[in-house]
Parts: C-alpha cells; structure tokens; sequence
C-alpha cells in the first residue's frame, strides 16, 4: 500500500454478459457486463471500504440512497410515494421525470473521479492508491462459450467491484439541485419531481432541471438517454387523465410513459399499483412452477425445505417494497399465488380452508406479513436518522380515502416475528389449532403421508 503498486492479476477482469430481461440478443447493448475479479483484490477493496465508507457516507447527498447504510429502495420508493401523496392532498399535481443513463458506471471519468475523491477525502495517499487501482485495467469478454481478446479499460468502473458503488456515488456527489424540483436518487436511477396546480407550469420547472443536468453530464462525460427517459403525471383529476406532460430534453420529445417503472415498482397515476401487483402475481405464480419441480408425493424435498424455498423465491418477490404499495385495494389479489406456495409446501388440495392451510405451513397469511413490513419500515423511519423521510411532516390529510404511508402506519413496538404471531392469533379467534413459525411435526414423515396421499389412504 506504501509503494501504491498492485499485483497484476488483480488489475485483470473475466467480463461476462448477461442479456438483460425481455431484450433483443442481437443487440450488444441489451447485455449487462458483470466483472468477475480476483478474490484477493476484492478482500482488498472490501478493507478500504469498511474503512473510508463511515468517513464518507455522511458527506453523500441526503438525495442519493443507493449502497447507503440505513437506506434502502423500500425507504426510497416510501419517500418518492410520500412525496406524491403529499401532492395529492394539497391538490396539485406532481410531474416525474425518470431519467436514463447510458453504461452510467461505463463512462466515468478516471480523471474527474480521482479528483473528487481528494475533494471528499483531503486524503493524497487514498487518492494515489485508488489511481493505481484504476489503470492500466485489463478485460476480455465471455459469452456464448467465447471470448474475446485483452483489451484495456481507460475509463469506467467494473460492475462486480466492491468499492464501485461507493465511487460512483463520488462521482455523481456535486449533481446540480434546486428549490424547484426534488431529486430522488439510487446508484444511477435519478427521479426528478416538480409540483404544482397546472401542468404548463411543472413542464417548464422540469425542463429547466433538465437544461442544468445536460451541462452537469457533458462536463462529467455521462451519457443521457433521452429515447429512454420518461416522464410521467400523478394527478387525482380524472377528467384529465389523458392529459401527457410535453417535455423535450437535448431536442428530444421525451415519452409519456403510464406506467413508469421506478427501482422494481410500476407506478400509475393515482398510485392505485394495480398494474405492479398483477405483473408481481405473474411473477409468484411463475417462481411457483419452479417450486412445483421440487414436490412429488413419492419423492422430492422434505415440507421444510420447501417452507424455506417458498419463502426465498415466492413471498420474497410478494412482498418487494410492500410498505409502499400495501395499502392498496388490490394487494388482496396476490394472496390466491401465495395460497398456491402453500399448497406446495404442505400437499393440501384447493378445498383446504386457508388459515389451516398457513398454520400447517408454518407461515403467516400474506395481510399480515405485509403489514408487519410496513410497520417495520415505519418505526426505520421514526428511529433511524439515515431514512430518507426520517422527520418528514406530511400534508394536512384533506381526503378521506388516501391512506399515506405516514398517517396510516403505526411504527412497530416488537420484534417482526411477535408481531406476525401476535396479530395471526388474534385473527384466527379461538381456532382449536395454535399458528406457530414452523411446520409442524409432520415435517418429518415421507412426502406421501404429509400430502396425504399414500396408497393405503
């Protein structure tokens, strides 16, 4: 570290390229190159960072959420759906710009970055041993069983470093901001939001946001997207409901998108997700099939594997940024996908009564889970100085039907576990059988008698 000279098979990357979902193959930008580094390098940077991360992390921008201890894209997504609430109960409108990057962590600046991080660090050394640590980079290319040559990476972070996260959070730290927008930020996914009471006027707030990040990415050699960035209204006016948002950016018409997606979650104009829950139940009942191959009445994994397979793949992806979207009228329509992960776990057929089919699962209804979340979430945002809406006040609540997520979640007071098994007993009223967090005794017998479908039966 003292001579700032690294090994050479540390500086050298095996690249792969994995073609991103529901893109063309022939295209070489519809693949994410994911680098795949020396173990010893990456132990190296994983030292630095524990190191420099506390130092630094307090000078990032309280916009920027990305690879930040304490924040999360639930805690994001709560805040950028707080904001519009927000906006809903003044009666304004809120217009969103999502804006795309270009190969974001591809095309940054060697030169600048290191610049910033001795802006941010007062640290030469540091500086001087990132610099090593960035050139004279070597990559080749793997996909479809082959690869390419050597070739010299001159600018860029590799996608698979440990301390790249944190470089481009530098790198982007002095983004311009102003009283006039807000700015919701994670890694390389920026929303920009302006609100008021007429469309002409947010229109031209967030045109002009978009005129400084234009000369912002040109000094920074980023690369804007425009035929990629949408935009989009969150409006309670129905009889406007057609009405698009007419903003250009660098000559181009930017595309008014319905649906927007944002960190994993489709919006909709009046927040109702009932667009994300249907596509997040397509993906459940998908996961399903997958469980399914692991179930047999002769064969197959033990219900205890299957309880914890069922939770990685299925209630994991039920319940993604949920103390966002829980409080919809349609999250009730995922519970029939996860009633089906259940009935995989425990062999039970479709007339099976549902609160006997979670008790013998050892899992609890999907209402509560969610609910437990969003008050987990909550007591974050109460306790936790890092939270992005960590003392926020929301609006005046001025209509009856609009359940924000601060004025209709109260913050947890125990343990999630107590409190999923607390509200499941008082749900099920005076049920002969005790819901408990696990399978259970049968979990050991043979597949064909906990299914119930033994030949003797």
């Amino acid at each position: 570290m003292a001579t700032h000279k690294l090994p050479n098979i540390w500086l050298k990357a095996r690249v792969l390229a994995l073609l991103k979902p529901g893109k063309d193959p022939s295209d070489a930008k519809s693949f994410r190159p994911i680098s795949l580094l020396c173990h010893t390098y990456k132990l190296f940077e994983r030292l630095i960072l524990n190191r420099i991360a506390p130092s630094i992390d307090e000078k990032i921008i309280p916009e920027q959420t990305g690879f930040c201890p304490g924040k999360s894209t639930t805690s994001q997504l709560v805040n950028l759906t707080q904001h519009i609430e927000d906006g809903f109960e003044r009666g304004q409108i809120t217009g969103a710009v999502f804006v795309d990057l270009s190969a974001a962590y591809d095309t940054v600046n060697h030169r600048r970055l290191l610049c910033k991080i001795l802006e941010i660090t007062k640290d030469i050394h540091l500086t001087e041993l990132m610099e090593a640590m960035l050139q004279n980079r070597r990559f080749y290319v793997e996909l479809g069983g082959k690869r390419s040559r050597w070739r010299n990476q001159k600018n860029g972070l590799p996608q698979g470093s440990v301390l790249a996260p944190l470089q481009y959070n530098i790198y982007t730290n002095d983004q311009p901001r102003d009283d006039a927008t807000r700015r919701f930020a994670y890694a390389d996914d920026l929303c920009i939001t302006a609100q008021g009471t007429d469309f002409i006027s947010i229109e031209e707030t967030l045109k002009d946001a978009l005129s400084g990040l234009t000369t912002y990415y040109e000094v920074n050699h980023l690369r804007a997207n425009p035929a990629k960035t949408q935009v989009c209204a969150f409006h309670l006016r129905n009889k406007e409901a057609k009405r698009q948002l007419n903003v250009s950016w660098c000559g181009t018409p930017l595309s008014h998108s319905e649906h927007p997606v944002y960190l994993g979650v489709t919006l909709d104009r009046c927040l109702t997700f009932k667009t994300h829950i249907t596509k997040t139940k397509a993906k459940v009942s998908t996961h399903n099939n997958i469980l399914r191959k692991l179930t047999n009445t002769r064969w197959g994994a033990c219900p205890k594997t299957l309880r914890a397979t069922a939770l990685a793949l299925c209630f994991s992806t039920a319940e993604y940024a949920c103390p966002a979207w829980e409080r919809s009228t349609h999250a009730k329509k995922l519970d029939p996908a996860l009633n089906e992960s259940c009935r995989c776990i425990t062999g039970c057929l479709k007339p099976t009564n549902t609160n006997n089919l979670y008790i013998l699962a050892g899992i609890a209804p999907p209402d509560i889970r969610r609910a437990v979340a969003s008050r987990t979430e909550r007591r974050r945002q109460t306790t936790d100085e890092r939270h992005p809406l960590h003392g926020h006040v929301p609006a005046p609540s001025r209509l009856k039907s609009r359940k924000s997520f601060l004025t209709s979640t109260a913050p947890l007071e125990t343990t999630p576990s107590e409190a999923r098994l607390a509200m499941w007993k008082e749900n099920l009223n005076n049920h002969p059988h005790s819901p408990t967090m696990h399978i259970p005794a049968a979990e050991s017998l043979p597949q064909e008698i906990t299914t119930g479908q033994s030949g003797n039966a």
